[in-house]
């Protein structure tokens, strides 16, 4: 049809004039579609599951149609705008065409078949530029990923990745590709917006993981910034489902307003967790550093924890912590020598001018090192670090101090002195080999008490041999190799070792008494599999006990598999002693991510940034296990955000 029928035209009854039978034959033959284009209908009540169909003709009203589900809807080639199914009729597409398009209501049926024509071209073109939007808007987010990964300013995008992309791009592809480069919106405002959701995101799926958790333990520790702001710092350890394994993660930093007591920490803390609807009665373990707002007994962090947590809640003194505690003390007569070698180290590197004549000196001696150490009280690994590099240059050293004609020199004449300082270097650093065993992720408390054990074997051991041997010293038994020492001296500091090494031992059986180790009664849990009699078991569980130790494919199994997936393997076929050994597997050993996590918190918030929210970079920085669902992110957002 050439031209629009008129509206009115379906509400007037045509005049039907009969001139003969063959009219009337043929008037007959057409009656359906006259009905249909020109004859008003009967109002005749429609199912409402009766859909529509599309008809060619009705392009001549001006309307393409849409497939969605099954269903066709009309869509205007004009202003594009789709319409219900019902409205799938003559009248209702003309009167659309009337009532907002009326200046076309007289045109041709190739008018709206061109206009058909470019909406479909429109349509292309905007979800090609949807997908190429898409494609920017996710390589923006994996740079923010990676900026913060680095610990990086946010700016480091637009200034250093994007013109060295550009760049790069030029050489090895060509000019044609830099400007899809260009277009990847990488402003620091930019990438701290993405950086943000996906620390949010990250921190949405940690929750629902410690949520479905059976149980779950935190670490924490407190310390100031850059900004003398007090941050809390918090690590969760929870059993995940997705790896059928024990993970920990970062979980949040909290900034405490005003002061730093129990109080003050526990209120911080326990509003996160009802933020984030965690509940407390799953957590079984809580490690600290063993500060007295920490474990005070009446008010501390952990007494009010254990008011709203796990009945079984186990409460860990650091190990790490407390074993510098113990060799903290070393006597009056080595404290004196620790104290003696830092005044030299500090005459040295005190003053810029006697450090670099040092570090000359080094370099023409031909010495593997260039410079001795600081000391400092507050890093574990500092005293055994600095004295091995005092030993290392104690030649270089004595000829500087005798040309500065410094009365420090006289102690290198002292053989006793000398003999003294490589036993302290030699014991230090095997307890240095011993912080660093229990330093690391996944440590628990049965492998720390399994290192603390070992050690205090150790030194029965060189207590008895230390008048036959002192190959365990090596700089010590150099020196009495190379006949330095005389027989009496020799004898003298057989003695001075042995009271040292004897004082040393008591000290660490104090902070690590025999009748607070978890394995006495539950090395079950290390290996079912061996004959255990000590235990407190029920009845049932015993039984189930003895059950699973029988069963032999199982011990295949636990020769395969880690600790920690061997139980959760098996909470379904046994879930009591499941339950039991995660218990003890779950609470943290140490306080070593908490120091590490600081760590990273005076990379990132520095002078420069002090007034940075550093907890969404910290969290993508120290996330492990969890992955941000990057495209699902980009689904949620634009490219350009409004500002």
């Amino acid at each position: 049809m050439s031209k629009q029928t008129s509206l009115s035209s379906f509400f007037i009854k045509p005049v039907v004039v009969k001139n003969n039978e063959n009219e009337k034959t043929e008037s007959n033959s057409n009656e359906q579609e006259i009905k249909k284009d020109e004859m008003p209908r009967k109002k005749v009540k429609i199912s409402m599951n009766y859909t529509y169909k599309y008809i060619d003709k009705y392009i001549g009203y001006g309307f393409t149609y849409i497939n969605e589900n099954g269903v066709d809807l009309p869509q205007c080639v004009i202003c594009g705008n789709v319409l219900a199914n019902a409205s799938l009729k003559p009248n209702k597409l003309l009167r659309h065409l009337e009532t907002n398009h009326n200046e076309y209501r007289n045109k041709t049926t190739d008018f709206f078949l061109r206009k058909r024509d470019e909406l479909k071209i429109n349509k292309k073109n905007i979800k090609s530029y949807t997908t190429v939007d898409k494609v920017y808007l996710k390589c923006s987010f994996i740079a923010a990923m990676h900026i913060a990964r680095t610990e990086k300013p946010y700016n480091i995008g637009e200034k250093l990745i994007k013109p060295c992309m550009v760049d790069i791009c030029s050489e090895l592809f060509g000019n044609e590709h830099v400007s899809k480069i260009k277009n990847i919106p990488m402003s620091d405002d930019t990438i701290h917006k993405r950086i943000l959701c996906i620390a949010n995101d990250i921190e949405y799926q940690l929750v629902e993981k410690i949520n479905k958790s059976l149980f779950y333990a935190i670490q924490l520790d407190e310390s100031t910034d850059i900004s003398n702001s007090a941050i809390l710092l918090i690590y969760v350890r929870y059993i995940d489902d997705t790896f059928n394994d024990i993970k920990e993660e970062f979980l949040c930093t909290l900034k405490l307003k005003t002061f730093t007591t129990a109080d003050e920490i526990f209120k911080t803390m326990n509003s996160y967790m009802i933020s984030k609807n965690i509940n407390w009665a799953s957590c079984i373990g809580i490690c600290t550093d063993g500060a007295a707002s920490m474990t005070g007994i009446h008010s501390g962090v952990v007494s009010r924890v254990k008011e709203v947590a796990h009945a079984h809640l186990i409460s860990t003194h650091c190990f790490i912590h407390r074993e510098q505690l113990a060799v903290k003390d070393m006597g009056e007569n080595f404290n004196d020598i620790l104290n003696q070698c830092t005044t030299i180290i500090n005459f040295i590197r005190a003053r810029a001018i006697n450090s670099r004549i040092f570090s000359v000196m080094c370099k023409e001696f031909g010495s593997v090192y260039n410079n001795v150490l600081f000391h400092y009280h507050i890093r574990w690994l500092s005293r055994g670090k600095v004295l091995t590099r005092f030993i290392e240059l104690r030649t270089e050293i004595e000829v500087f101090l005798r040309e500065k004609n410094s009365p420090l020199s006289d102690h290198f004449q002292d053989t006793i002195w000398l003999a003294k300082v490589t036993y302290l270097s030699d014991i230090l650093s095997l307890l240095n080999e011993l912080n660093l065993s229990m330093q690391g992720p996944l440590t628990n408390i049965f492998t720390c008490y399994n290192k603390v054990e070992a050690f205090l074997k150790k030194l029965d051991l060189w207590i008895k041999r230390i008048q036959e041997n002192t190959y365990m010293f090596p700089s010590y038994y150099n020196m009495t190799e190379e006949k330095l020492l005389k027989k009496n001296e020799i004898n003298v500091m057989q003695c001075v070792i042995k009271t040292h090494l004897s004082k040393l031992k008591n000290k660490l059986l104090k902070y690590f008494p025999p009748s607070h180790d978890i394995r006495s009664n539950n090395m079950w849990i290390l290996n079912s599999f061996l004959p255990c009699e000590n235990h407190e078991l029920s009845l049932l569980n015993e039984s189930q006990l003895l059950e699973l130790s029988s069963d032999k494919l199982l011990e295949q199994s636990f020769n395969t598999k880690n600790l920690n997936q061997f139980w959760i393997s098996l909470r379904n076929e046994y879930p009591n002693l499941y339950e039991e050994a995660l218990k003890k597997l779950v609470p943290f050993a140490t306080t070593y991510l908490c120091e590490s996590g600081f760590s990273t918190l005076t990379t990132i918030k520095t002078k420069a940034r002090n007034k940075l929210d550093v907890e969404p970079t910290m969290r993508i920085s120290l996330t492990n296990s969890i992955e941000a669902q990057i495209d699902s992110l980009v689904k949620q957002h634009q490219d350009q955000g409004s500002h």
